[in-house]
């Protein structure tokens, strides 16, 4: 759940931290009630005391963050030192706050009991993340699946601390040696899968690698410089246990991970709080678009069902972040079964390279050619954005087959999460060759910002007004 995605697990984190806030706030007040008798004070209803929600909400997550609970290491800790501790501190300062602001209308009882109750279920609340990270760290959707290269102590260590922390979110795919000739380490419990020779080859394969863990000894350091290359120019991201070598394009960065001293790489930017910002403006701008056009949805999907058999959204598999496979949401454009008449279309595909485009496509349905020529078909994705496997930009993704014929250099385009609208969108789209394409993409691996997003967010909208470049 570390390194690019670890973002993604925050923002979640919080909002599960302040939705279980808001619960235990209810069963605080409930409790409040049943003690109406015992205190002889009536509790006012609860709408008269939500307000207190908000800096409730405010004051547990800040001491959350500063007591670690968003860390790396959250999870090694003691969750009855830090329910005890932020519930405490967040009691004395919330209680002194509003005896300073509106001590006549405070139930000071009821702070008691929230504080009682968030102590508890703050424990109960992180000790079920912890379990379902524990279960979750184990699937390739949600942890980060590293490869070890190298022999001997310095790999037993790392494999040990990724294996010493499932709920960390690392699943150790396997190991490759330095060379043929090197057996030490053979009886650990992780599958040998070649030399680093080979490490381009099982990168190409289909198999997920988010990450590539170096633990080589200091006088063997130069032998990996070709295998850092790789998997810079497959995007793939790596982390080497000693201070060494800079790729050309690769963002460096130096982390401590369970007390172990990294210098990694990453194709893409690393900084946490722009890529925060970056799934922010993903959630807000998919949300707020799917509520102002709701309308246009309802309409759209009825022309669909009345105009044509099938179901009115077409899912399809494709690749994802580091070829993650996804489904796909777009509203049917072609007629039912239209997937299985491709192979008769081949002799009309425009586009080079291992995708399939056809401008005058006879599949195409009358409502499903205005939609593709105007881009609406792709309004169901910003479901996609929503649930964390598409951004609003990013390179377009491909279907899994097309994606597993694309070798070498090009697959760095899998570095960033896929996007309804990106470069190659905005830049022409199928008049735009192959090659072409997948420089975009690869431009915008390297040069991602949050400036580039607005400007191919604002340069979207006029090519779709025009329907330009869209077949």
């Amino acid at each position: 759940m570390l390194g690019k995605r670890r973002v993604a697990w925050v923002l979640r984190l919080l909002l599960t931290d302040a939705s279980a806030l808001a619960l235990f706030f209810v069963v605080a007040y409930e409790l409040r009630v049943l003690l109406d008798v015992p205190l002889n004070r009536p509790a006012a209803p609860l709408p008269h005391y939500l307000w207190l929600l908000a800096p409730i909400i405010v004051v547990w997550v800040v001491l959350l963050a500063s007591f670690g609970a968003y860390g790396v290491r959250w999870t090694v800790r003691s969750r009855v030192w830090l329910s005890l501790r932020v519930n405490a501190i967040g009691f004395v300062l919330l209680t002194a706050a509003l005896f300073l602001v509106r001590e006549s209308e405070i139930n000071r009882s009821m702070l008691a009991l929230f504080a009682v109750v968030g102590g508890v279920g703050l424990w109960a609340e992180r000790g079920l993340v912890r379990a379902w990270l524990r279960r979750a760290g184990h699937l390739e959707r949600w942890a980060r699946v590293a490869l070890v290269v190298g022999t001997g102590e310095r790999a037993a260590r790392v494999i040990s601390a990724l294996h010493q922390y499932p709920e960390a979110g690392w699943v150790v795919r396997g190991r490759l040696r330095l060379d043929a000739s090197d057996l030490s380490g053979d009886r650990e419990a992780v599958p040998v899968l070649g030399t680093v020779a080979e490490l381009q080859m099982i990168l190409n394969r289909e198999h997920v690698v988010d990450e590539v863990f170096f633990a080589v000894p200091p006088t063997r350091l130069d032998e990996i410089a070709d295998a850092l290359e790789i998997c810079e120019s497959l995007g793939v991201d790596t982390r080497v246990l000693v201070d060494i070598y800079r790729p050309a394009q690769a963002h460096p960065f130096v982390e401590e991970l369970f007390t172990l001293p990294f210098y990694g790489f990453s194709p893409t930017l690393t900084r946490q709080s722009v890529l925060a910002a970056k799934r922010i403006l993903d959630v807000v701008g998919a949300f707020m678009l799917v509520v102002a056009l709701s309308p246009l949805l309802l309409v759209i999907g009825l022309l669909v069902t009345l105009t044509s058999s099938g179901p009115v959204i077409f899912r399809q598999e494709r690749a994802g972040f580091h070829g993650r496979r996804f489904w796909m949401y777009k509203f049917r454009t072609m007629i039912a079964g239209a997937e299985h008449l491709r192979a008769q279309l081949e002799h009309l595909n425009e586009m080079s390279g291992p995708v399939f485009k056809v401008t005058h496509d006879p599949r195409l349905t009358r409502v499903g050619r205005v939609l593709r020529k105007l881009s609406l078909d792709e309004l169901p994705q910003l479901l996609n954005v929503l649930k964390g496997d598409m951004s609003l930009v990013g390179p377009r993704p491909l279907p899994v087959y097309e994606a597993s014929q694309i070798k070498g250099e090009q697959r760095r385009r899998l570095a960033m999460r896929p996007g309804i609208t990106g470069l190659w969108q905005v830049s022409g789209r199928n008049a735009v060759d192959f090659e072409g394409w997948m420089q975009m993409d690869l431009f915008y691996v390297d040069r991602w910002s949050l400036g580039l997003d607005l400007r191919i967010l604002l340069r979207t909208i006029p090519v779709v007004l025009r329907g330009a470049g869209a077949s």
